[in-house]
């Protein structure tokens, strides 16, 4: 979903840069206020933790692989404001040292994955909700994990199939679908492995995780 440059409009590149601007404003004032003392050295934990892991890939099926995107991980453990943060560190680590993902398209990586991997958080709270343990909170996990990435898949899909440059090859007639395909199948991969390491780190130290203090709450 790493959106190189050139594939998208300037306009829509602009639209989306503006919309994750918007974002990450609220969030960092929300995570100021979660973590007013500790919030850089969690950031900096944190996204080192999801770049390492995004660099390793599972196979999928016809020799394409995929890889952890993190947002629904680090929005339970850090709560869905921070995540949006930690994620577009990573994003920005990834564009600037490695080129992946384009530098005018950020905006639209950002939203993608950082955005719509924070905001997924309130998919575990609307099926979960108040509970932070069973079968309810880790189906919550399974789903909002699995969503995270097919609703960044379809973003991605339409802000390339609405640019100029793939509207005579089909526009998001072609995009979408091509899109979606893949990234449903990558998605069950990223809900296996977010719901698997949140069990395993409710069963040794469920402390860690302050998402789950933002579930017990009853406003945001």
């Amino acid at each position: 979903m790493h959106i190189p440059d050139g594939y998208i409009s300037p306009e829509i590149a602009a639209t989306m840069a503006a919309m994750s601007i918007i974002f990450l404003v609220l969030s960092w004032k929300k995570a100021k206020a979660t973590y007013p003392k500790s919030l850089a050295p969690l950031l900096a934990v944190s996204s080192a933790f999801v770049f390492a892991a995004q660099m390793i890939n599972f196979p999928i099926t016809y020799g394409t692989s995929g890889h952890l995107v993190g947002g629904t991980f680090l929005s339970i453990v850090l709560g869905p404001y921070a995540a949006i943060l930690s994620m577009t560190i990573v994003l920005l680590m990834q564009a600037l040292l490695f080129a992946d993902g384009g530098i005018l398209a950020l905006g639209a990586n950002i939203f993608n994955m950082a955005v719509i991997g924070g905001i997924s958080f309130f998919i575990v709270r609307l099926i979960a909700g108040k509970s932070t343990k069973g079968q309810r909170f880790f189906i919550g996990v399974f789903t909002a994990s699995w969503l995270s990435v097919v609703l960044g898949a379809l973003a991605c899909g339409l802000q390339i199939g609405f640019s100029s440059a793939f509207t005579e090859a089909g526009g998001i007639t072609v995009t979408v679908p091509a899109m979606l395909f893949w990234h449903i199948l990558i998605g069950i991969g990223e809900a296996a492995i977010t719901t698997t390491a949140i069990t395993q780190l409710y069963r040794m130290q469920p402390t860690i995780l302050n998402g789950l203090a933002f579930l017990k709450r009853e406003a945001i």
